[in-house]
């Protein structure tokens, strides 16, 4: 009896499904998590500006702590309210956010230090935001801004640290 070399064995059958079925499986998984990675270049964040204040009141050398309100992002309808310092280096104005960035907490300005405190690690940055002291990685982020007469208007986003 002669055997046709054209039929597949099972053990070829059972090795080219296997392929197959872990070709689908990949593919399958493969697809969201490429679609993950390269959905930033693809959407784009809605530029938002908001009010800070009036910032003529705002003294030299003195970091100034205002709320303001951000929407949340486009899928809720709530706001989160914001605080962000001001402050003023011989008639040039920094807009720092009041997150650390080692560890997202709020830091605040320590007058009888003359620097920003985290109270969670002890993180230590100057009236620049460049840290000085203790674990965070980063200087302060710094909000893009824009001063129309004595007003201060921040933008959802941030200036890139030195």
């Amino acid at each position: 009896m002669a055997r046709d070399s054209r039929r597949l064995s099972r053990r070829q059958f059972a090795f080219l499904g296997t392929q197959a079925v872990g070709a689908v499986v990949t593919l399958l998984l493969g697809i969201p998590i490429v679609g993950f990675i390269l959905s930033p270049l693809f959407h784009r964040q809605q530029v938002v500006w908001r009010q800070v204040g009036d910032i003529s009141g705002v003294p030299d050398r003195q970091p100034t702590k205002f709320e303001v309100s951000f929407p949340l992002d486009e899928w809720t309808s709530s706001n989160v309210n914001l605080a962000v310092y001001v402050v003023k280096l011989n008639n040039e104005y920094l807009v720092f956010s009041n997150t650390c960035t080692h560890m997202q907490c709020p830091v605040r300005w320590q007058s009888d230090l003359g620097q920003f405190l985290c109270p969670c690690h002890g993180g230590l940055y100057d009236i620049t935001g460049k840290n000085i002291g203790g674990p965070p990685p980063k200087p302060l982020p710094q909000y893009v801004h824009r001063i129309d007469g004595t007003t201060l208007f921040i933008q959802n986003s941030f200036t890139e640290s030195i």
